[in-house]
């Protein structure tokens, strides 16, 4: 620098190196206006919006769970907070109401109880599921009896049919009349279910001592 700057520098009380320096301070001034500028900028785009509102969200939750770790603390005696505190206060009074408990359960479909009823109610469950298990058991037990009984029964039809043939061919039960009178206002079926209820005789046993009398018998 020649000597001239100098000496104009020493008159105005300025040294070398804060002439040299004064440049470099004007320019970033002049970076950190035009920066918090752009700053404002983003925020009125897309993409500026979207950061806001993540930096919202993240304070948000980082709220939540600073009152919640807050509150739980408290209520296990690790810390003393008396705003914890009150807000644990405040939460159980507000869940102690009827009035919202009866809401929360509309909303959400849900129903809240006591431990003790609660316990009640899941032993009377278990307590049917057992009920249903032998219920179940015992049901397949009847139907496999009633199954053997079925089959036991289509094995003796056809001796059944058989015999049946031969009684009334030789006590000519073909020719048996159930609607006509047996005596006076009684018809031959109703004696038939007189012999079969009071005496447990058989039905072809029963038809034969109806047609004892001849107006059982079709002529």
């Amino acid at each position: 620098m020649s000597s001239r700057r100098q000496v104009v520098l020493e008159r105005e009380g300025t040294s070398l190196e804060e002439d040299i320096d004064a440049p470099k301070e004007k320019v970033s001034s002049t970076e950190a206006t035009a920066f918090a500028a752009s700053d404002k900028e983003d925020i009125t785009k897309p993409f500026g919006i979207i950061t806001l509102l993540k930096d919202i969200i993240v304070g948000i939750i980082l709220g939540v769970i600073l009152i919640s770790t807050s509150i739980y603390l408290d209520y296990h005696d690790v810390i003393h907070s008396r705003g914890a505190h009150n807000v644990r206060n405040a939460t159980l009074q507000l869940l102690d109401n009827s009035e919202t408990i009866a809401n929360l359960e509309e909303s959400f479909e849900l129903k809240f109880m006591k431990m003790n009823e609660y316990e009640s109610n899941r032993k009377e469950i278990d307590s049917v599921a057992e009920k249903l298990a032998f219920r179940n058991e015992d049901l397949e037990k009847r139907t496999a009896e009633a199954e053997g009984k079925h089959k036991e029964a289509e094995s003796i039809r056809p001796e059944h049919e058989s015999l049946m043939l031969m009684a009334n061919t030789q006590f000519e039960l073909d020719k048996y009349c159930g609607e006509c009178m047996w005596r006076g206002s009684t018809s031959c079926d109703e004696r038939v279910q007189f012999l079969k209820r009071t005496y447990s005789t058989g039905r072809a046993n029963a038809k034969i001592d109806a047609m004892k009398l001849p107006t059982c018998t079709m002529q």
